[in-house]
């Protein structure tokens, strides 16, 4: 028996006290069990799976790389990341700033030393030339990371329980959203749960649609929707809607992740005629399949006055990054600058060309 065969067996015991850790790449053979390996860890979400990670490949075009996380004895726990190269700069992202991906992160045995594996980290950055790497999960306590040399970016989602029945949530939620929710049914609006992928091509052209009103353009090409639904539809890991009318007209849609009881929203948009709340409707059913699952969290992947309105709570999020070139913090800095004018340019373009 391997090595790897052998302390994945025990991945649920705790750790033993650690001195130092490293970052072993895995063969092909076991870089292949990725979903078998991780799935002892009660942490990992949907964005370590394979399925996510095959749609990192098609939709960005990263590198994906795979490490156990090892002492001299036992395997740890395990990382993955994508590898992208920005001109000279080799840039490690767990994930990446505009992947779509909530969070990815080490996935560690109880009782295993953070600061041990951000030293790993820090070793494999020097060894492997890596201008900056960037990492986002809830284990990263901000005063270790912060004193490891890390920056932060803080953004807020909501999260939302989804425990107990139908009627428990919907007292969770503001008298507006149940009345639009009400509203929508009444008005003979339906939601279809897809798994063809002209859905995709649905929601892309309403999401651009949505971008041009606000003066931008899409953040990403039509193809990463389809992408992530090749990817994740046929693991089970995907829930994506559509809202019709009775006529049958899409007036809404979205694709909400899944996996490990939490329910992600990665994307929806909808016609600009609202009066019959499409959108209250959409979030609500997709609330109403991750209850009937067991799932226990709706992560909302973002904040506003709008998601406010279904009964979560307020949660900071913190996506670390660490630079380990002077250059590479300028070029940083520079490019999320030139990122933002870009869409809003392209906005302009594309809104003179239709005009």
């Amino acid at each position: 028996m391997n090595w790897v065969d052998a302390t994945h067996e025990s991945t649920t015991a705790a750790a033993p006290p650690v001195a130092s850790l490293s970052l072993v790449p895995l063969m092909d053979a076991d870089a292949a069990r990725w979903d078998e390996l991780i799935s002892a860890y009660p942490d990992r979400q949907v964005f370590h799976s394979q399925a996510w990670l095959d749609y990192l490949v098609a939709s960005r075009g990263v590198q994906i790389r795979k490490w156990s996380i090892r002492d001299r004895s036992h395997t740890l726990g395990y990382f993955c990341a994508g590898l992208v190269s920005k001109g000279p700069f080799r840039v490690l992202g767990s994930p990446l700033k505009g992947w779509g991906t909530n969070s990815m992160g080490p996935l560690l045995r109880e009782g295993v030393d953070m600061g041990a594996f951000l030293a790993a980290l820090d070793a494999l950055a020097k060894s492997e030339r890596l201008a900056m790497v960037e990492l986002e999960h809830p284990a990263l306590d901000p005063a270790l990371m912060t004193g490891l040399g890390y920056a932060s970016t803080t953004l807020w989602t909501y999260r939302v329980e989804l425990g107990g029945d139908e009627q428990t949530m919907l007292k969770r939620m503001s008298k507006g959203r149940r009345s639009g929710i009400k509203k929508a049914i009444k008005s003979g609006l339906f939601v279809e749960e897809c798994d063809d992928l002209s859905l995709a091509d649905e929601y892309y052209d309403q999401f651009s649609r949505v971008m041009r009103r606000k003066g931008l353009a899409p953040t990403y090409p039509r193809e990463v929707p389809r992408f992530l639904m090749q990817s994740l539809l046929p693991q089970g890991r995907l829930l994506a809607l559509r809202v019709r009318e009775s006529n049958g007209r899409v007036l809404a849609t979205g694709l909400f992740p899944f996996e490990n009881g939490t329910l992600y929203f990665w994307g929806g948009a909808s016609v600009p005629e609202r009066e019959l709340c499409p959108n209250d409707l959409l979030h609500w059913h997709a609330m109403c399949f991750g209850a009937r699952r067991g799932m226990r969290c709706y992560d909302m992947s973002g904040w506003g006055p709008f998601k406010k309105e279904f009964g979560g709570e307020l949660a900071t999020v913190q996506r670390w990054h660490k630079c380990y070139w002077r250059s590479a913090r300028w070029a940083r800095r520079a490019y999320e600058f030139y990122f933002r004018q870009r869409l809003r340019l392209d906005g302009f373009m594309q809104r003179g060309h239709q005009g």
